[in-house]
């Protein structure tokens, strides 16, 4: 008995470990997919508003996302980079120095946990097959199906409250994650007007249907090989 719980236990954990990660890494692509924030400058007249193309908008972004996945050391940068104007003109001001150093730390600890639940995920499938030859599978497959569940219910819930008022809802995210207020940016900072609440709106929702359909995907294979599974393995 004790054996049985111990098992369906480990099986949850992979069950909530994988929709963990694929969440984490999802983020991440969404982060790094262009086209929106292309769109967006475009959109918005942010061109017009900051003096700068569209093309070095982007270089611009891609930068601040590099600095905030510590794929690079520094955020600011002299605009006579981008314009060829006089130097001596910081792209960014203190604020948005402190609050993407802040985004970069909050990125860091998400790749922590990104690993961890991937690490989790592999150890307890491992365990799974070594411990439950017969049953394994089974309990995997019912795991995967629980925690899938439960993300697809908070997802569902979590993009509710993002498309009634995702003012309410951004707003309230700052104020979860951040224990300061640099994320209160002027509205001429650069990158207030680089990235406007219609973007993370836009980018909120790709994650969104990203995690969907990679749960419902698992949601659905689970549930195949469960009808498919063995007399053995339905008696465990």
């Amino acid at each position: 008995m004790v054996r049985r719980v111990v098992l369906s236990l480990v099986a949850l954990v992979v069950g909530l470990a994988l929709p963990t990660f694929l969440l984490l890494a999802d983020i991440e692509v969404v982060a790094y997919h262009l086209p929106p924030y292309r769109k967006s400058f475009e959109a918005t007249g942010t061109p017009a508003a900051t003096g700068l193309t569209s093309d070095q908008l982007v270089w611009t972004i891609t930068r601040v996302l590099d600095y905030g996945m510590a794929r690079r050391p520094d955020l600011q940068f002299d605009r006579a980079e981008l314009d060829a104007g006089p130097p001596g003109r910081p792209a960014f001001m203190a604020i948005e120095v402190a609050h993407m150093a802040d985004v970069r730390s909050l990125f860091g600890l998400a790749r922590t946990v990104r690993g961890a639940a991937l690490g989790l995920a592999l150890a307890g499938a491992a365990a799974l097959w070594v411990l439950d030859r017969r049953g394994g599978w089974a309990r995997l497959a019912r795991g995967l199906i629980t925690g899938a569940a439960v993300f697809l219910l908070g997802w569902a819930a979590l993009a509710a409250s993002a498309v009634i008022d995702f003012n309410a809802f951004w707003t309230l995210l700052h104020e979860t994650l951040f224990t300061n207020e640099f994320w209160l940016l002027p509205e001429d900072s650069l990158l207030i007007q680089m990235l406007p609440e219609s973007l993370f709106r836009t980018l909120t929702l790709e994650v969104v249907g990203l995690l969907t359909v990679e749960l419902v995907v698992i949601f659905g294979l689970s549930g195949f090989s469960l009808r498919r599974r063995t007399p053995g393995e339905a008696r465990t």
